[in-house]
């Protein structure tokens, strides 16, 4: 599978997406469910960007290359789309797979639980992390602080399983 590449506009469009997004926390108020909900959006889109496949890869991924480039390239206003620089492969394992499965279930009957409000800060969430998960940078970041917990978690889900995984 080619890597993803995130555009300048695409990377505009996440910053705009997230400012815009804080920006109206902040003025509603600045309360714990909201904040629950777009740091929710923000990691499973960042961990969904760092899976190296699955279906779950393959949508951030998918979102990236035909909605969030093209979208901000034609915000930015940019006649070519240059790319960032590609991320690294996170180093994920089965298990951490594993793990962010689980939070992407608990992400979607949050969704399903919430009112409008709350949904359309999971998405722009989830938009922002899936965009920001391909920043050289910010997946290498995630990569030494955020993906050795989540794979050791998930080592703990797989190890109590009652089948030897393998």
């Amino acid at each position: 599978m080619t890597p993803a590449q995130l555009s300048l506009g695409g990377l505009a469009l996440a910053a705009a997406v997230l400012v815009f997004t804080l920006i109206r926390w902040w003025r509603a108020g600045h309360q714990a469910p909201s904040a629950a909900a777009i740091a929710g959006g923000l990691l499973i889109g960042l961990l969904g960007a760092l899976c190296s496949g699955g279906l779950l890869g393959w949508a951030t991924r998918r979102l990236t290359t035909s909605v969030t480039n093209p979208l901000g390239n034609a915000g930015a206003g940019t006649g070519t789309s240059q790319l960032l620089p590609p991320a690294a492969p996170s180093g994920m394992t089965p298990g951490g797979g594993v793990a962010t499965t689980l939070l992407l279930v608990v992400v979607l009957l949050a969704w399903r639980c919430c009112d409008n409000q709350l949904r359309r800060q999971i998405a722009a969430g989830a938009l922002v992390g899936s965009a920001t998960g391909l920043i050289g940078g910010a997946s290498g970041l995630a990569a030494i602080t955020l993906i050795p917990a989540v794979n050791h978690l998930g080592d703990h889900i797989l190890a109590s399983l009652p089948f030897q995984y393998s």
